[in-house]
């Protein structure tokens, strides 16, 4: 008697993850393509925040930079270095950190804070990642007005060193949207990681040459290129102050974006369909 059995196919481990990759591909896709959408909302986001105030987002630049003014007269006197060349660095150092740090800490809270969405309407899940970054791009802009500033006040003109901001700034903003992938769906999974990743970000401020100039501690050089931060701080603060960036610190920022974008793109895969379920 001839067998009617049919033949079983196993669906191995290494094509549920092709599978997911492909998912995940094709929810960026449609995210992309929806740009119009998360243009809007991240605009409305700031917006939202400052509303019926008088100078709107703008007090964002307004408490940076008078934080920036008080810190950089009273620290060049610690220092004991000129206030013309101590307050231009230090402005950069803050707005950079201001860049990096929202990308960080906030990151934490974009799917437990779009919970309500997430659950009830049909959308890319890459759309929240979006509005997000947008948001914290725009945030950027408020706050570079105080670069232009001090620069206009001090006689500073970067030259054609100051367009390596433009990659420079790409690469920063990459690698808070790769971070975004990664603490996103995390911190919706475990709500202890934010206060853990606002308390690291603190400790990392002071770790960093923002407030201190890094030529004032060369015998910890070691210390300082373990510092990823520092790296990424460099390679803006340098052109905006018209000096060219270091081979070392580019090609440190471009390892470390290659391999977070690796990692942030299997995790996600991995983690995207549970995301509705534990924001």
């Amino acid at each position: 008697m001839a067998s009617t059995d049919t033949p079983v196919f196993v669906t191995t481990g290494h094509s549920d993850s092709a599978t997911r990759m492909r998912e995940c591909l094709a929810d960026f896709r449609k995210g992309l393509a929806m740009r119009e959408l998360w243009l809007f909302l991240g605009w409305r986001d700031v917006r939202k925040h400052y509303q019926r105030s008088i100078l709107g987002p703008f007090w964002l630049t307004l408490s940076m930079g008078l934080m920036v003014l008080g810190l950089g007269v009273l620290y060049s006197q610690i220092f004991g270095q000129a206030i013309h060349d101590y307050l231009p660095f230090l402005a950069i150092g803050f707005i950079v950190w201001g860049l990096i740090s929202g990308l960080i800490i906030g990151a934490c809270d974009i799917y437990s804070s779009a919970a309500a969405s997430v659950r009830q309407v049909r959308m890319p899940l890459s759309i929240y990642l979006f509005q997000f970054v947008w948001r914290q791009i725009i945030t950027f802009g408020h706050n570079f007005i105080i670069y232009v500033a001090v620069a206009l006040f001090f006689g500073i003109w970067p030259g054609l060193n100051g367009l390596m901001v433009l990659p420079a700034l790409v690469l920063i903003i990459l690698n808070g949207f790769f971070g975004a992938m990664i603490l996103a769906p995390l911190c919706a999974r475990f709500r202890d990681i934010p206060m853990i990743v606002q308390s690291v970000v603190q400790i990392v401020f002071f770790m960093t040459p923002i407030l201190w100039d890094p030529k004032l501690v060369p015998q910890r050089a070691i210390f300082l290129q373990a510092n990823p931060f520092y790296h990424f701080i460099e390679i803006i603060r340098d052109p905006l102050l018209g000096r060219m960036p270091s081979l070392e610190n580019w090609l440190v920022c471009l390892a470390i974006t290659l391999v977070m974008g690796f990692v942030s793109f299997r995790f996600y895969a991995r983690f995207r369909p549970r995301i509705a379920y534990w924001a």
